[in-house]
């Protein structure tokens, strides 16, 4: 008798247990979270959101995010907080926290490192697209494209130093790709041309549209890439005995025209964070014997390793 008393005592707790965790389950929304944010249970809210997070769609997942970042600085976990907020703006690079339901406190962290990382993650996506367009992938590099471009348009980065070269990159790629991904028109039957009298005057020769020179790549059939003539780089100066010792290597992405000048050049891979900004701006000084294609100089991209070598004593 005990031990039926027992199992059914046991078989009770089960159910009841049961019933509270659906009931807590069903309490587990966005508005519930924020109701408690509002009531200032940080850390509530936070199991809340966690749990949410676990089963989040893409659309709610930001949402999610920046609640649970609200809540990490408002109980003062501020090295928390900033590893939330770095995995959110690389998830998301738009996302903004709302004016209305956040402190300016709060929307100035957020700002400090969304700033810091929007040029790594800008660069990132540009490599991307860049790497589909290699792989003739041109619809897919179309989209890649046009999100590098609107990420573009974020004021962080309308000072950032090289934007503008990438931004002129991501264009002359993302229509490139337009053009390889569309279907060739069809083709038109030709209508016979009725007999025109002896003495019919000849129609006048239409004048050639004005069109941008083509841009060739070096593995373009007929292509010669072009030959550097004069570049220099600027000195190099370590920082410490460690980067004195190392070695450290990037690469520039340049365009060049017809003459052998450098129109455009952007970094594809840093060289390092106090070199590259010179290396840029000297870059676009070089002077190089111009790409041909079948004999006729033309606009070619190029593609220019850089090493900083451990310095001799």
């Amino acid at each position: 008798m005990t031990a039926s008393r027992t199992r059914h005592r046991l078989a009770i707790s089960c159910v009841v247990w049961l019933a509270a965790m659906t009931v807590v389950a069903g309490q587990d929304t966005l508005v519930r979270a924020r109701e408690l944010y509002n009531l200032a249970s940080y850390d509530e809210a936070l199991l809340v959101l966690n749990r949410l997070q676990q089963t989040a769609s893409s659309t709610e997942s930001s949402e999610i995010a920046g609640y649970q970042v609200f809540c990490l600085l408002a109980l003062g976990r501020t090295d928390e907080a900033k590893r939330a907020i770095a995995a959110l703006v690389r998830a998301d690079p738009v996302y903004r926290p709302s004016e209305a339901t956040t402190s300016p406190r709060t929307r100035a962290a957020f700002d400090e490192v969304r700033r810091g990382l929007l040029p790594g993650i800008v660069q990132e996506m540009y490599d991307k697209a860049k790497a589909a367009y290699d792989r003739k992938e041109p619809q897919t590099a179309v989209t890649a494209f046009d999100r590098v471009l609107a990420l573009l348009d974020e004021p962080e980065l309308a000072e950032v130093s090289n934007m503008a070269d990438l931004r002129r990159l991501a264009a002359g790629f993302r229509d490139l790709s337009r053009a390889a991904a569309a279907p060739p028109p069809p083709v038109a039957a030709l209508a016979k041309a009725p007999d025109l009298p002896a003495t019919a005057p000849k129609p006048a020769a239409a004048e050639p549209a004005s069109q941008e020179p083509p841009t060739y790549n070096p593995g373009d059939a007929g292509v010669v890439p072009p030959v550097a003539v004069l570049r220099p780089t600027p000195s190099w100066q370590p920082r410490n005995e460690i980067e004195r010792r190392r070695e450290f290597r990037g690469v520039l992405l340049l365009l060049v025209d017809e003459k052998g000048d450098v129109t455009s050049a952007v970094l594809g891979k840093s060289v390092h964070p106090t070199y590259d900004a010179a290396l840029v701006q000297m870059a676009r000084t070089w002077k190089f014997r111009p790409a041909t294609k079948d004999g006729i100089p033309v606009r070619c991209r190029t593609t220019i390793e850089i090493r900083l070598g451990p310095r001799e004593p």
